[in-house]
């Protein structure tokens, strides 16, 4: 006879099953704007009727981050779709390599060159090119196969361009701003600046690889401590991590490195308490926080209602915007005005969100009985 909780985990399953087929239905077979084995993005701003398609790197390789995390959880049916949207997608990995060649990579094609495209200012001018960044990098670097000299000469890079190194930043809390700590971005001409989600996944990236840990990590652990301690992380979410500057994508962010890395261990207590206590506005907040937390060892209670169809939820999850770029804050002219909400530009990826869901209902059904 089937139990309750038996027959919760089936449907569940079913869900689970349907969401990977739909993300796979969503990689590009290829078009004018992406390249087969990309996800559609769209960057936005309601409030001035702009949006716009948007073919990155990012969401792709971070979907497919997501995905492969949770292919050990999954049927094997599901298995093979995650291989395929995997294959699919480390095809247009050379697109966003650096365009001098070297391992790194960018948020937008370098082969050739195309920064925010579809767009009618910013894609016209060199002022609004972007250098490699750090995100992008450290995940396509945890998703597809690397040496161990690979991995080592990368971080050798991302010392080269840290702060204390390469300058000195301008921004974040004074204590830090001498302090060895990687920076966002790689370029020579983009300020330094800390991001405590882009700063997790470095050092998530690290663990991982079983990379030596060093003084630029301890400063970069004492500073996301820092972030989750001071409470920065709600109050001044912007400040903490500009690129992922709402307080759930900073504790999804941060909660992941805590799940894997024996570090902090005081900011994980901090942090349980504040998302059970987080009044989360959106479905996929919700979601975030509740995979957070199923991460750490808490039950986080049910977050999808059984009343809900397939559709339903796959309507709920749009609009989530995992990516905010503050544009006035890339350079030291215009970061006095970084507050300055519709100066932010959103990304919204269907196929990531619906990663996201389909990573909650993965942890979900592992939760012990």
């Amino acid at each position: 006879m089937l139990t309750h909780k038996t027959v919760l985990c089936t449907h569940m399953k079913t869900r689970l099953e349907s969401l990977i087929e739909r993300i796979a239905a969503l990689q590009s077979l290829g078009d004018d704007t992406y390249a087969a084995g990309l996800f559609p993005t769209q960057r936005l701003k309601k409030e001035l009727n702009y949006l716009r398609e948007d073919s990155n790197i990012f969401f792709t390789a971070i979907t497919v981050f997501t995905l492969r995390d949770i292919r050990p959880l999954v049927l094997e049916s599901s298995q093979a779709i995650i291989d395929s949207i995997t294959e699919k997608a480390a095809a247009t990995y050379a697109l966003y390599q650096n365009k001098n060649g070297l391992p790194t990579y960018n948020f937008y094609q370098t082969q050739p060159s195309n920064h925010f495209p579809n767009g009618r200012i910013m894609r016209r001018t060199q002022h609004f090119k972007l250098p490699d960044d750090v995100d992008d990098t450290v995940m396509i670097y945890l998703i597809t196969p690397r040496s161990r000299e690979e991995h080592l000469w990368l971080k050798a890079k991302l010392q080269a361009h840290a702060n204390a190194v390469k300058g000195w930043t301008q921004t974040g809390p004074p204590q830090f701003r001498k302090q060895k700590i990687y920076s966002t971005w790689f370029g020579e001409k983009m300020p330094i600046d800390f991001d405590a989600s882009t700063l997790s996944n470095v050092l998530l990236w690290v663990f991982r690889n079983q990379l030596p840990l060093d003084e630029f990590d301890q400063n970069v652990l004492e500073f996301i401590g820092y972030t989750i301690r001071s409470g920065d992380y709600r109050e001044r979410p912007l400040e903490a991590s500009a690129y992922y500057a709402t307080t759930p994508l900073i504790m999804y962010h941060v909660g992941r490195l805590l799940a894997e890395a024996p570090v902090l261990k005081d900011c994980r207590s901090i942090l349980i308490h504040d998302m059970k206590a987080w009044k989360s506005e959106t479905f996929m907040d919700r979601v975030m926080l509740a995979t957070t937390l199923l991460r750490l060892g808490e039950d986080p209670g049910d977050v999808i209602p059984e009343k809900w169809t397939f559709e339903t939820l796959v309507e709920q999850s749009r609009h989530h915007y995992f990516s905010i770029a503050p544009i006035l804050n890339y350079y030291p002219q215009t970061r006095w005005l970084t507050n300055w909400k519709l100066s932010h530009i959103n990304w919204e990826c269907p196929a990531h969100s619906l990663a996201l869901v389909a990573e909650y209902l993965a942890l979900k059904e592992q939760q012990p009985s």
